[in-house]
């Protein structure tokens, strides 16, 4: 399929690395326009924004917390400025503090929850007031299958990608007659540098649950992020979509 985003602007947050950086990417070559989110990777963002500007894109880096309201809002106000409107945001950012709970820190659970379920908030509601008066506009947000399976050690981590699968669909059902889609991409175990510390402790184990006996890798999750972006999934709204090569039923 030949997916044509030209016209479109597109903003990824923590779009310098992992998963964002191959949306960052892979939306480009679709020919979006790419606002680059970063909270502290400036480096690894700039270098997805000359890889794109060299293929003959467009992009630009914003840097902002987005578990701050406050970052978050200032980050809109400039991508309105640059690009002049918003088509395509991609909810992506995340962290994890990883510990079983009797161990586990209120700064540990206050973190994840505040970048990866917080930021999905705060994002989406800066962009849904630009995508509502122009009455178009999809919103893709990054869960995780371990919001739905969850995960040992990982209570603060379920709980935030679970509480992302709630909130899209309530947002479809609350803005979709608007004119906005909003689904989840639910990855497995993706090749990335987040995951690096869990591969390395039960890889062999996770490896022997997935059926297609591979990681994931990050362009796994942004082709399915692309698709969604595009007009060929405009009757797809509210839905969660695994992309974990069949660990879940595995």
């Amino acid at each position: 399929m030949n997916i044509d985003l030209s016209g479109k602007v597109a903003l990824v947050t923590g779009g310098g690395r992992g998963i964002g950086r191959a949306c960052s990417l892979a939306l480009a070559e679709s020919g979006a326009a790419v606002a680059i989110n970063y909270s502290a990777s400036e480096i690894a963002a700039g270098e997805v924004k000359a890889e794109i500007e060299g293929a003959g894109g467009r992009a630009e880096t914003y840097q902002a917390d987005v578990s701050s309201f406050e970052q978050v809002g200032a980050m809109f106000e400039s991508v309105k400025e640059d690009f002049g409107t918003l088509d395509i945001l991609v909810n992506n950012a995340g962290v994890i503090k990883d510990t079983l709970l009797l161990r586990m820190k209120p700064a540990d659970w206050d973190k994840v929850i505040g970048v990866s379920l917080n930021g999905v908030y705060n994002c989406t509601k800066a962009a849904a007031e630009i995508m509502m008066r122009a009455r178009t506009g999809c919103v893709i947000n990054i869960s995780s299958i371990i919001g739905v399976m969850g995960g040992g050690g990982q209570t603060n981590y379920a709980a935030a990608k679970a509480g992302v699968i709630s909130f899209t669909r309530a947002c479809a059902a609350e803005m979709s007659g608007r004119g906005l889609r909003f689904n989840a991409v639910l990855p497995g175990m993706i090749e990335t540098d987040m995951s690096e510390v869990v591969r390395k402790r039960a890889g062999d184990q996770i490896m022997e649950r997935i059926p297609s006996k591979r990681f994931g890798q990050p362009g796994d999750i942004a082709g399915v992020v692309v698709f969604l972006a595009s007009p060929a999934a405009d009757y797809i709204n509210g839905e969660a979509i695994t992309v974990d090569g069949g660990m879940h039923i595995g």
